[in-house]
C-alpha cells in the first residue's frame, strides 16, 4: 500500500521515547514521519504536509499497529478505511472490535459521523483529502473526529476494515479521557456547530 505513517508528538520529551515503540510496529518499507512540536495539531499538520504517498495513517506514540495492518487496509475500497481496535488497559489486552458512536447499537456507517466518532486515529485516508478538508484543527479533544467528519461532509466514502487491528493503550490521564465529561460534551457540540452549522 502506498502509505506513510505519521507520528505526531508534543510537549514532554518522554513522548519522543514512546514514539520509538510505535515506530517498531510499522512494517519495514513503510515511510515514517515523526514530528515533535509545541502542539499536537501543529505536529500532525507538519507531518501531513511532508507525506508524498497517496495514503496517510496517523499513529499515536503510545499505540501500535498489529501485523498485516496495511495488507488488510489495501483490500478496502473507500477514501477512509477504519480499523478495529484492541484496547490495552492495565496490561489486559481486549478483543478487537470496530468502535461505535456512543448510544448507537448498530454497526456504524459513514452517516454516523454526524453524531460522533467511530473512527480511531489509525484510520487510513487519502492524504490529499485530509489536506483539502483543512487538515488538523486545534481542538483540546476529538480532533480526529473533527477531521474525519469534515472529510465525510466533503463527500468521502467510509468503511470499516475489521481485519486491520489498531492497538490502543488506554490512559485515564490522556488528553481525551482526563477532561471532565461536561467539558468533552461542550467540545462535541462545538465541533458539530463548526462543521454542520447546527446547535445541539
Amino acid at each position: 500500500m502506498d502509505v506513510t505513517v505519521v507520528i505526531a508528538t508534543f510537549g514532554a520529551g518522554t513522548w519522543i521515547v514512546l514514539a520509538d515503540r510505535a515506530k517498531a510496529s510499522v512494517p519495514a518499507g513503510i515511510p515514517i514521519i515523526h514530528v515533535h512540536d509545541l502542539t499536537l495539531h501543529e505536529a500532525r499538520n507538519t507531518g501531513l504536509a511532508e507525506v508524498q504517498t497517496e495514503w496517510v495513517c496517523h499513529l499515536d506514540a503510545d499505540d501500535e499497529l498489529t501485523p498485516g495492518y496495511f495488507d488488510a487496509m489495501e483490500a478496502g475500497t473507500c477514501d477512509l478505511r477504519a480499523p478495529a481496535v484492541s484496547y490495552i488497559n492495565t496490561g489486559r489486552v481486549h478483543a478487537p472490535g470496530v468502535p461505535r458512536v456512543a448510544g448507537h447499537h448498530h454497526a456504524c456507517t459513514a452517516a454516523c459521523l454526524r453524531d460522533g466518532n467511530w473512527l480511531v486515529i489509525g484510520t487510513v485516508l487519502r492524504a490529499a483529502l485530509a489536506r483539502q478538508a483543512g487538515g488538523w484543527r486545534d481542538w483540546p479533544v476529538y480532533e480526529d473526529w473533527d477531521l474525519f467528519q469534515r472529510c465525510w461532509l466533503a463527500g468521502a466514502s467510509v468503511e470499516a476494515i475489521p481485519s486491520a487491528v489498531y492497538r490502543a493503550h488506554m490512559n485515564p490521564e490522556s488528553r481525551n479521557r482526563a477532561p471532565p465529561m461536561e467539558f468533552r460534551n461542550a467540545i462535541h457540540h462545538q465541533i458539530i456547530a463548526a462543521n454542520l452549522g447546527l446547535a445541539t
